[in-house]
């Protein structure tokens, strides 16, 4: 045992290395696809951990066979992007071994599980310097949603893994929390596609826009997708614009009307104010569009923001106040 200890002390450093080389090939390729995640999380092996793992089982060759040594997980929002994500694996590296956790569940297991993958570098990826030497080393992949990571984490905080591990008065219980936070996730997808579509059919411009519905950051999203689309914005800065709106007593319809009322002399109104600082300004982004809009047509929001305008920017503001009031 100590000696075998002893050899894994000596190829740990490989072990690290094969660690940054897959961890950060992983998270370009997903940025590359436009595949949000939440996190991507790694380790090595210990040498504590080897050694109880050595002590439950007799390996026949451990360093073959003790296939996470090298772990990482990749932790994502959507039940939909694990197949993503699975397929960037598929294709950048050579899967030696691949399992789904949920379909492998024995009748005597619950849970909601992730997807495994037992992977080793391609020979393009070895020719880098800081891959070379690692072509025999195994990194084990596990791919899973927030939910899965959730359930995961608490069943083994409680010491749980197999039904029957599980007290007759908690078994209910924990069953119906695994079956929730599946369905959970489920409708999370297709909140996630419903809203995609929902943007998506108000924002054809080939169509009236609608500004029927409720204000919410679902329809001031399509809004920009409709209006100004090639205009920059912050989606995390949507809900304060929401927040915004409705401090001016606006519904979603009555903010629409005074936006096309202010359509016809926007682009005039930013190309002087620009010119009037002096200095090479970027456009306004989408949320300095709105803002402006609720600065024209709303007395108490510009109140209480004139006095961080420039005085010649100013002066424009209340110019374009009165043409919106006079239109």
């Amino acid at each position: 045992m100590s000696t075998l200890i002893e050899q894994y002390r000596e190829i740990k450093p490989k072990y690290e290395r094969l660690n940054g080389n897959v961890c950060s090939a992983l998270k370009q390729l997903i940025d590359e696809e436009q595949i949000p995640i939440f996190a991507i999380e790694s380790r090595i092996k210990d040498e504590s951990s080897f050694s109880n793992k050595l002590s439950r089982k007799e390996y026949s060759s451990p360093f073959e066979q003790v296939e996470d040594l090298c772990g990482i997980r990749i932790i994502c929002y959507y039940q939909e992007d694990i197949e993503k994500i699975c397929s960037i694996v598929k294709n950048e590296f050579i899967v030696i071994s691949e399992e789904n956790k949920q379909e492998n569940l024995n009748v005597d297991q619950f849970g909601y599980s992730s997807f495994h993958y037992v992977v080793k570098l391609k020979g393009d990826w070895l020719k880098h310097p800081n891959a070379r030497g690692l072509d025999e080393l195994k990194a084990e992949i596990q791919i899973r949603t927030m939910l899965m990571h959730t359930w995961s984490a608490i069943s083994h905080k409680l010491l749980y893994k197999r039904e029957a591990d599980v007290a007759p008065q908690f078994r209910r219980k924990l069953n119906r929390l695994s079956a929730l936070i599946e369905l959970a996730d489920e409708q999370f997808n297709a909140i996630k596609n419903e809203k995609h579509s929902y943007q998506k059919d108000n924002s054809q411009a080939s169509k009236a826009f609608d500004s029927s519905v409720a204000l919410s950051s679902d329809s001031l999203m399509a809004l920009h997708k409709y209006y100004f689309k090639n205009r920059n914005f912050d989606e995390n800065d949507i809900p304060n614009l929401v927040n915004e709106i409705r401090s001016c007593d606006l519904t979603f319809q009555q903010f629409d009307e005074i936006l096309n009322r202010c359509l016809p002399f926007l682009s005039n109104m930013e190309a002087e104010e620009i010119e009037s600082e002096h200095e090479e300004l970027p456009l306004w982004g989408f949320s300095g569009v709105i803002r402006t809009i609720l600065d024209l047509s709303c007395d108490h929001y510009y109140e209480r923001r004139e006095d961080m305008f420039p005085y010649i920017v100013r002066e424009a503001r209340e110019k374009y106040r009165k043409i919106l009031a006079a239109s």
